[in-house]
């Protein structure tokens, strides 16, 4: 049995389309005491082991259906007779020369000496699987992107299914232009009815280039280190995403508070006033959450005076 660790720092191994196949290693799925966990699973020598930042190549046509996502007898298989679901995940970087950016995909050109991963060549590019129902896709977004079905589970908690992962350039799905050789980066969540969503674990993607290769240990060593920050999940009450609630969030409600869900949503960034990593005052004359409840409880009186002529 698989046991729940917060992180395994296992050996990087070097995945091409080929080796991959002939190792057949797959994105293990399995219900740890309640909660989706993510592992890696060799089907040939039938071994398992945890890991969050699974390694992979593209083909020449940027298409590959490996890893697939497997879920075995013996090893805490998941919940029968439910949908499999992912999810992309916004990732921020933390260091270099792009610090602070925030995307569903991440770009390496593996020039630098160390790994200084950004925006992608440009907006166009997107990451797309190709589920059973479906596929959905990475647009490089600074928002989490719902997917698709992986599979359903049968009665007895099993799947084995390979789906299409694809890399374009300018979104026609087509490969008249190539993507920018490289390394790019994603993370996803899966979801299934019955457990806790699982942790984030990570994909870093080779481009098909012998030249890049090399590169994805360095990369891989990058996100390994980044494996518990590169995702983190949204405050409530934090509307402007920046992973901390003050004054600005405010701002934020106020210019679209129906759309960020009105008074509940102020409730959620009142409670929560002063969390996340950065929380400063804005510089703006922006209320403190007391000062602001007793405002808005003056308005409410005010409304229900009688006008004078």
């Amino acid at each position: 049995m698989i046991q729940p660790k917060q992180l395994l720092l296992c050996s990087l191994m070097l995945l091409s389309t080929s080796s991959a196949v002939a190792q057949h290693i797959d994105i293990l799925v399995f219900d740890a005491n309640g909660k989706a966990a993510v592992g890696e699973y060799d089907f040939i020598s039938q071994s398992a082991s945890e890991r969050l930042v699974h390694l992979a190549r593209f083909d020449s046509d940027y298409t590959v259906n490996n890893p697939g996502f497997i879920s075995v007898l013996g090893l805490d298989p998941l919940p029968g007779n439910q949908q499999l679901r992912w999810e992309f995940l916004p990732l921020t970087i933390d260091s270099g020369p792009h610090a602070g950016h925030r995307s569903t995909l991440l770009y390496w050109d593996g020039n630098s000496a160390s790994p200084e991963f950004g925006p992608t060549a440009t907006n166009d590019y997107e990451f797309s699987l190709f589920g059973i129902h479906g596929s959905a896709t990475a647009h490089g977004t600074s928002d989490v992107e719902e997917g698709s079905i992986i599979a359903p589970t049968p009665p007895n908690g099993t799947i084995h299914e390979h789906l299409d992962f694809f890399l374009d350039d300018n979104g026609d799905g087509l490969n008249t232009s190539l993507p920018a050789a490289g390394i790019y980066v994603l993370g996803m969540r899966l979801k299934i009815a019955g457990l806790e969503d699982s942790d984030p674990f990570y994909m870093v993607w080779a481009t098909p280039e012998v030249s890049i290769l090399p590169d994805i240990q360095p990369a891989a060593a990058w996100v390994t280190a980044r494996v518990d920050s590169l995702f983190v999940d949204a405050i409530p009450g934090d509307f402007n995403g920046d992973n901390s609630v003050d004054g600005n969030d405010f701002l934020a409600w106020q210019r679209d508070h129906v759309a960020l869900g009105g008074d509940n949503a102020l409730m959620q960034w009142q409670t929560n006033y002063g969390e996340g990593s950065a929380a400063t005052v804005s510089a703006l004359a922006v209320p403190e959450p007391e000062a602001f409840l007793l405002f808005t409880a003056g308005l409410s009186v005010l409304a229900l005076l009688p006008r004078r002529k």
